[in-house]
């Protein structure tokens, strides 16, 4: 009873200004007894979804994946696929070397007018390393390589926090409003359809949230000094020699005043950025089915440049939606034109090289070159 757990039970329990509070075992088994009671409301709170209707969306999602991968890979001569890919000339491997470079120099846009001393060269180094890291390591290992980067050239740690968090955020503003522009485009051109137009409703709704969260955390100055001044308490309880509730309130007003004035001065620039990432996005992948023998005519671009569109947010599944959104954006295509599934997949597969492959490769020799220059220093 007289432990060191029961008396750090005392200490939480007693006032402010007491500390030699005359009853330090009764506030102890109080704040035991809260504890104890909360924690089933914590865990009856984190089990809202049934087991059961996880595990069927799970088999469901399962399900319509196999049925569209196989719907594509019955219809596939691979002969025909390894010889397309096998048989690209030089210029053409030149003209997707270029449209790499220009992919990644839009990518790396939002970097560099975001963060406040920031090259653009840097930016496309920290791009493409990130890239490259993400694709084989677990989300948080991108960010955190693209901070130690940004520290390493001297960049302010608020600067970068601030930078990357905009980045990111409209990264997925414009990845989930894609579709939106997609069924749009397509149904002014074409028809209208329905499968767009369910996509462009559920991504631009993700897309209209996101959006509306981030317009209101860039004005809202009391909000962060209140959430600043919570992360204050909770970390000083977990951690007494930690900062304060003052602290935390600085920090995040500087954050949120800091991203504001930021998103002032350079927000139109990085929304157009965002907006020409899409075009250039779809435009590599249309550049891909040509190079394997796809007659490329106004109808043909306009479906695959909308089909892209509508699909673009798969790309933020792991490996770029692979397998995923090869089948589902195939079977877009293939609907609505002549194009075969086998010259679809020899594209896709080109697209693939040009955007992962060749990007990991160049981003590992990046963080490797990177690594050995900081060391030096």
């Amino acid at each position: 009873m007289g432990g060191p757990f029961h008396a750090r039970l005392c200490c939480r329990g007693s006032r402010p200004g007491s500390p030699g509070s005359g009853e330090p075992s009764r506030s102890g088994d109080q704040q035991a007894g809260t504890v104890a009671e909360s924690l089933p409301t914590h865990r009856a709170a984190r089990r809202k979804i049934p087991k059961p209707l996880v595990r069927l969306l799970r088999l469901v999602l399962v399900a319509v994946t196999a049925w569209l991968l196989l719907r594509l890979l019955r219809g596939v001569d691979w002969g025909e696929v390894g010889y397309a890919l096998t048989h690209l000339s030089w210029w053409q491997i030149a003209v997707l070397l270029v449209a790499m470079v220009i992919r990644r120099s839009v990518l790396a846009a939002p970097l560099a007018l975001l963060i406040a001393g920031l090259s653009y060269l840097r930016a496309m180094v920290s791009d493409v390393a990130a890239a490259a890291v993400a694709t084989i390591a677990p989300s948080p290992g991108d960010v955190v390589l693209r901070l130690a980067m940004l520290r390493s050239w001297g960049i302010n740690a608020t600067d970068a926090a601030s930078g990357l968090t905009l980045a990111t955020t409209l990264f997925y503003v414009a990845r989930l409003a894609a579709p939106v522009f997609g069924f749009l485009i397509f149904w002014a051109a074409r028809d209208f359809y329905g499968p767009f137009a369910w996509s462009a409703l559920i991504f631009g709704a993700g897309s209209a949230v996101l959006l509306g969260g981030l317009l209101y955390a860039l004005r809202a100055e009391r909000t962060a000094a209140t959430i600043g001044r919570l992360l204050g308490r909770l970390f000083q309880r977990a951690r007494p020699s930690s900062a304060g509730p003052d602290a935390w309130e600085e920090r995040l007003v500087s954050f949120q005043s800091h991203s504001a004035g930021r998103m002032s001065q350079r927000g139109s620039l990085t929304v157009l950025s965002q907006l020409i990432l899409i075009l250039v996005e779809a435009g590599v992948l249309v550049l891909c089915v040509g190079f394997v023998g796809v007659q490329l005519d106004s109808t043909a671009v306009i479906l695959m440049i909308c089909s892209f569109m509508v699909v673009y947010p798969l790309t933020g599944l792991p490996l770029m939606g692979a397998g995923v959104l090869d089948a589902t954006y195939a079977a877009f295509v293939s609907d609505h034109s002549a194009i075969e599934a086998t010259d679809l997949v020899a594209g896709l597969l080109v697209w693939r090289v040009a955007v992962q492959l060749v990007p990991v490769i160049v981003g590992l020799a990046t963080v490797l070159v990177w690594r050995r220059l900081t060391w030096n220093r």
